[in-house]
């Protein structure tokens, strides 16, 4: 299928939704050459994805990945937008950066909003140097990755937040993410990637490097049983509700769809500069994270406080995003969102440690040698 499929979107023709799904079923399962990916996922970057073919390829990735039950009131958040792509890499780092453009946000507003009572389960991967992804700063701040999805479900229910490593879930995709970073440019897969939720959430937020993908990206969700959420893309952060200009908000429920624009002066914040929420090595994220959960104000805080108020906003803990960020600000000063970080750095390290097999170690880079699968 997947020779045919080539053809027609070289052809500059859309694939039905049917078609899609066979081919993304030969890529995940193995059957489909490594040229072969190459050629069509880079033909449809050409053509241009259509939203039937996102639906489709989504799903199938959706059904392929391992997930955990986290119960009907658990919240998704995305991933931070790095990727392995060079094309993403280029958007999002200085070019004399050891570090990334922005601190880890979305990390940042996980522990807050867990803080404020919201169960909640964000998906990650390491990243490649010198970028720091969601699980670069999770592991410096002294969380364990590696726990089986029993582990994970506990943890959810326990500690009331866990994080999803890509490497436990994603079911022999590796290979596709080998080859995308051989390609270097967006592909559909930079669409689908935040798409996964293994935690079976039916509420996310989630970031776009685009503004355009807003309302594309919200109706994709929908079809996946979203549902409530806010596809979000704002200036210089791309993928977060920014301080330092506009975000464009596309909010969504069972009902009804809108689209609208943010920003920070409609809160009482003051309007910051990129300089004040840039990031680092995993290392410096991880202290800026400390330290915003500790109750140091600033820019930093700021952003992270208006990100975690959308979150209460869409879960429907506040009722809009003044209360909301009420709710951020008083998780952080009450201690409880640095508790839970507290709490999460205990839990992992009290689990008996997961140890991935050989071939998931080597795609890392890291040192290791065979171990037996838990």
């Amino acid at each position: 299928m997947i020779k045919e499929a080539i053809g027609k979107v070289v052809s500059r023709k859309d694939l039905s939704g049917e078609e899609m799904e066979e081919v993304m079923k030969e890529i995940i399962e193995g059957k489909a050459s490594t040229s072969q990916i190459a050629s069509f996922i880079t033909a449809l970057r050409m053509k241009g994805e259509t939203l039937e073919e996102m639906i489709a390829g989504a799903k199938v990735i959706k059904n392929r990945v391992s997930g955990i039950n986290g119960g009907d009131d658990v919240v998704c958040l995305d991933r931070e937008e790095i990727t392995v792509e060079r094309e993403t890499i280029l958007s999002t780092v200085r070019e004399s950066a050891q570090g990334t453009k922005i601190f880890n946000i979305s990390t940042a507003t996980a522990f807050v909003v867990a803080g404020g009572g919201l169960k909640v389960a964000k998906h990650g991967r390491k990243s490649v140097s010198p970028l720091c992804g969601c699980s670069d700063v999770i592991e410096a701040l002294g969380i364990g990755l590696n726990m089986t999805t029993t582990q994970l479900e506990r943890c959810l229910q326990e500690v009331g937040i866990c994080f999803l490593y890509e490497p436990l879930v994603q079911n022999g995709l590796g290979h596709i993410i080998a080859l995308r970073e051989k390609i270097g440019i967006r592909t559909i897969f930079n669409l689908l990637d935040p798409l996964i939720n293994p935690a079976g959430a039916k509420i996310q937020v989630l970031g776009v490097y685009e503004s355009i993908l807003t309302e594309t990206m919200a109706t994709v969700l929908k079809s996946l049983g979203i549902k409530r959420g806010l596809v979000v893309h704002g200036e210089d952060t791309l993928d977060e509700i920014s301080i330092t200009g506009r975000t464009k908000v596309t909010e969504f429920n069972d009902a009804r769809m809108k689209t609208y624009f943010i920003q920070p002066e409609d809160f009482g914040m003051e309007r910051g500069k990129l300089d004040e929420i840039k990031g680092g090595t995993k290392k410096q994220n991880a202290e800026i994270i400390l330290e915003i959960l500790r109750g140091r104000r600033g820019a930093r805080r700021d952003i992270t406080v208006l990100n975690s108020a959308a979150v209460f906003m869409i879960s429907g803990r506040a009722k809009d995003f003044n209360e909301g960020i009420k709710l951020a600000n008083q998780a952080i000063d009450s201690g409880e969102a640095f508790h839970k970080l507290e709490k999460l750095i205990e839990f992992t390290h009290g689990e008996r440690r997961y140890v991935r097999n050989f071939y998931e170690v080597e795609m890392e880079g890291e040192p290791g040698v065979p171990f037996e699968r838990v």
